[in-house]
């Protein structure tokens, strides 16, 4: 079982929150906007692809993406928007089970996206040292 999930690139780590005066970390308009899409067709593909939601499983969540032009950016910093996404969508119950790999990047101007493929930890998955 895998579920195939293509969403628009998440805003950048500084785009994504502000800090209010009293210090509190709140959503930009911008990633609210991101979450809400991407959130959309995170459950549009569950549905449609039959994925169930994993409970107290590591999930393996294998990442490419594309961006929309040749900006120097850290596909790290999309870690956490991704993790936080997948889990408030239903991939899963708690994204502490999930393992992000970023498989690779590249640039495809006229259609930036993130691609992912998520499938469930198993046993090959293990690290086995040596």
């Amino acid at each position: 079982m895998e579920l195939r999930l293509t969403i628009p690139p998440a805003p950048s780590v500084n785009a994504m929150y502000f800090t209010t005066k009293f210090g509190k970390r709140v959503r930009t308009k911008k990633a609210k906007e991101w979450f809400e899409k991407a959130e959309a067709i995170t459950r549009k593909a569950i549905k449609e692809q039959g994925w169930k939601k994993t409970e107290g499983q590591k999930v393996i969540v294998n990442v490419m993406t594309l961006w929309g032009d040749k900006r120097r950016r850290d596909t790290n910093n999309l870690s956490k928007s991704l993790a936080d996404m997948l889990e408030h969508a239903g991939v899963y119950d708690d994204d502490v089970h999930a393992l992000i790999r970023f498989i690779d990047y590249d640039v495809d101007k006229s259609n930036p996206r993130v691609e992912m493929v998520i499938r469930p930890f198993t046993e090959k998955d293990k690290w086995k040292e040596g």
